[in-house]
């Protein structure tokens, strides 16, 4: 190694080196070292602190116990790695001499359970990401990224004075249950992660005094009862929240997604900004309406899945940017505005949800001339669907339609190039497979009543009665059934 004194990056990440040797300190120009996924690795070199140039050190997933006091003598380095340093206990207190340090990644480190006292010396630590340990956070004044994920000792009221220059919190799986401070010091906070805080039940006032926030993530915050007025230059909100009704949101003018998740509660949602994008409800048992979207004209995903108790959808025509429409589990939904303007829709999925044979209670759906995926399975009540009309359609999934007879205008769809009916116990026939030039997957496991002279022999497609169990073998594709 003595040969090696001009080396300027230093890469032995998930080797079997369990030791590394004095003469590593002899390397005074190395800039970058990388010991990431040596496993057996448990101890650094006190000749490590001869390193004067090092930039990047990284000893992420290794066995090491302890970062050695020389850390301190490395002035340069700006990046120290550890994540899932499970058995690190300990950090000398001399890594507060490392006045260049921007990013420290502690994340992982179960066994960690302290920093040092004066971490705050580390004028320059921008990044901060920590593990599980009991950690009191602040005195990191020029601090901009803070990661706490998944710390099980972070409970209760915490506070964030000192923190004054964050962009990004991220909090979340933690225990904490508020803030002892107030928001208003954030002013440059963008982006607020408290997902799966389980224990949080409310966010102050001052969250709306936030002039830089635009990524809140609530999802999963089982015991939040309200929410305080929102800042209005959020873009992208995520909430779950249990009371009847939402906050306004019509002053968000720069929202352009949002996700409402398990807001068990919730019975009606109030107007909804312009300028979204993205709209997403998942699981609200009790939501039995939602306001007009004909002002969405903007709107391009939709995705509404088990809301049981929605009836209808208002304004679904305005909708003329609608690219993706998801509408699962929501088997009282037995009207839709029309479809017909939605020119742009290229996914729509019904599944769980058709109440009935007729696909064209949603009306226009024979309209939809740019429709390439369609799913609709699970939909009990489909017998004889009609299809013929969408010959752009490359994708059709039906899984699992129990009472699923025939698809009518199948023999039409020449673009198609996946076809899934799995579970379909009813269909009885297909057409010759030999007009689907494009097809590249077939799946009819579990249709037991299909027969191999029904459509199912073809020059390129060859059914195996006698196989145990039966297969087709479709371009060289095996698929069961």
């Amino acid at each position: 190694m003595g040969k090696l004194k001009e080396l300027k990056e230093l890469n032995i990440c998930k080797t079997h080196i369990k030791e590394i040797s004095p003469w590593i300190g002899s390397m005074k120009g190395l800039i970058s070292l990388d010991f990431s996924g040596c496993k057996e690795l448990r101890v650094l070199p006190r000749e490590m602190g001869k390193l004067e140039e090092l930039e990047e050190l990284n000893i992420d997933d290794t066995t090491i116990e302890e970062i050695p006091p020389c850390i301190g003598s490395l002035k340069k380095l700006k990046i120290l790695h550890a994540h899932d340093c499970k058995l690190l206990v300990g950090l000398a207190n001399s890594i507060t001499h490392l006045v260049n340090l921007s990013t420290l990644d502690l994340s992982g480190c179960i066994s960690l359970d302290r920093l040092p006292e004066n971490i705050g010396s580390l004028v320059n630590l921008q990044r901060l990401s920590l593990g599980s340990g009991r950690y009191t956070l602040g005195k990191l004044g020029n601090l901009e990224e803070l990661y706490a994920s998944q710390c099980r000792n972070l409970e209760g009221e915490i506070s964030i004075e000192g923190l004054s220059s964050l962009n990004i919190l991220v909090l979340s799986w933690t225990s904490i249950s508020g803030f002892s401070d107030t928001y208003n010091k954030l002013s440059h906070l963008e982006k607020l992660d408290l997902c799966g805080c389980k224990m949080l039940q409310s966010l102050p006032k001052s969250m709306s005094e936030l002039p830089s926030l635009q990524c809140l993530q609530l999802i999963k915050c089982y015991e939040l009862r309200s929410l305080p007025k929102l800042p209005g230059c959020l873009t992208d909100v995520e909430i779950t929240c249990q009371h009847r009704t939402l906050a306004q949101l019509s002053h968000l003018i720069h929202l352009k997604e949002f996700t409402v998740y398990k807001c068990k509660l919730l019975e009606s949602m109030p107007e909804l900004p312009s300028a979204i994008l993205k709209l997403s409800i998942y699981n609200c048992d009790k939501l039995k309406e939602l306001p007009s979207l004909s002002s969405l004209e903007l709107l391009s995903q939709l995705k509404i899945e088990n809301c049981h108790e929605l009836t209808e959808i208002k304004g679904l025509e305005a909708l003329k940017s609608l690219v993706h429409l998801s509408v699962l589990g929501s088997k009282k939904l037995s009207k839709f505005d029309v479809l017909e303007h939605a020119e742009s829709l290229g996914y729509l999925d019904m599944s769980f949800s058709l109440v009935n044979d007729d696909l064209i209670q949603v009306q226009g759906v024979d309209r939809l001339k740019n429709l390439e995926k369609l799913d609709i399975c699970s939909c009990e009540y489909l017998i004889r669907p009609d299809l013929s009309q969408l010959t752009h359609l490359k994708q059709l999934r039906a899984k699992y339609c129990h009472n699923l007879v025939e698809i009518k205008g199948l023999e039409r769809l020449e673009n198609l190039e996946r076809l899934d009916i799995e579970g379909c116990t009813s269909i009885e026939t297909l057409p010759d497979l030999s007009c689907f030039d494009n097809l590249k997957y077939l799946n009819i496991e579990g249709c037991s009543k299909l027969r191999d002279d029904q459509g199912i022999k073809s020059p390129t497609c060859v059914w195996d009665s006698t196989a145990r169990p039966p297969k087709i073998v479709y371009d060289c594709q095996i698929l069961k059934i």
